[in-house]
């Protein structure tokens, strides 16, 4: 008789809750988080590189990281073994200065684009700038975007990010042009904010040059009518009784589009 063999997969949370068969220890700031070097690598190549180095953190399993503040690196952690972060449960944790309750949200997933960017960890920098975009359209605030925004210029080096502010300035103009902070905004970044709306305002000038066009065709059009109505002295109906012509315009098509018209004797309804 055959064993049974389990049908489900490693649960990795399960890891990092427990630290088991840990080989790699990340310190920063006195906060220390078990990994595992199969997992960490895998997905930072920066992880990998120190590890493989002869330098202090591959001969002792250690690396330190001080640019980053712990809840960022905790969500950088998570995010290696969970493929999100902010998912799990957490134990409650001493307010920190760079951590409070007063950081906007999306503050908070800027710091963590920058620790993916630093650390090479792209999936994560992609999914921190969905956060970011996902929660400005679900919740616009001027003020907020604005600090966000310095945030993302100081703190992280991922262009898509950066190219994903810009955007939602650009969309957004109207209600950042009042924001004493946003001549803050220099550089690349303003540069940016420009070619996007830029780019609006070119879309808008093609669709009035598209209305002009069409306005212009119309017209052209409903002349020919009015000349044809102007020109003809007599039905074209030899066997039309009425002395002078007269006529009247009929829509011939009822169908979804452009209408189209003709002429047709108020006499003996010829077509012309």
């Amino acid at each position: 008789m055959m064993a049974t063999v389990p049908t489900a997969g490693v649960d990795f949370r399960d890891l990092l809750r427990s630290g088991q068969f840990s080989d790699l220890t990340v310190v920063c700031r006195g906060t220390e988080f078990k990994l595992h070097k199969v997992i960490a690598c895998l997905q930072s190549p920066v992880f990998l590189a120190a590890v493989n180095s002869d330098f202090q953190e591959g001969r002792t399993g250690v690396i330190k990281i001080d640019q980053f503040d712990p809840e960022t690196v905790r969500r950088l952690v998570e995010f290696l073994y969970t493929g999100d972060y902010d998912r799990l449960p957490q134990e409650p944790q001493p307010v920190l200065e760079e951590q409070t309750q007063d950081t906007p949200s999306t503050v908070l997933h800027v710091r963590v684009n920058a620790i993916a960017d630093y650390y090479g960890v792209k999936a994560l920098g992609h999914l921190a700038t969905h956060k970011v975009q996902q929660a400005f359209q679900d919740k616009w605030d001027p003020k907020t975007f604005m600090i966000t925004a310095k945030e993302a210029l100081g703190a992280s080096g991922d262009k898509a990010l950066h190219d994903s502010m810009a955007r939602i300035a650009a969309q957004n103009m109207t209600d950042l042009v009042g924001c004493p902070e946003l001549t803050d905004l220099v550089g690349d970044f303003a540069a940016e904010i420009m070619r996007h709306q830029g780019k609006k305002q070119a879309d808008l000038v093609a669709l009035r040059q598209h209305a002009e066009a069409e306005t212009a065709r119309l017209t052209a059009k409903f002349g020919k009518i009015i000349e044809e109505i102007n020109t003809r002295e007599y039905c074209r109906n030899t066997a039309c009784a009425e002395a002078s012509f007269g006529c009247n315009i009929e829509q011939v098509n009822s169908t979804v589009g452009e209408p189209t018209y003709i002429l047709r004797c108020s006499y003996c309804r010829c077509r012309h």
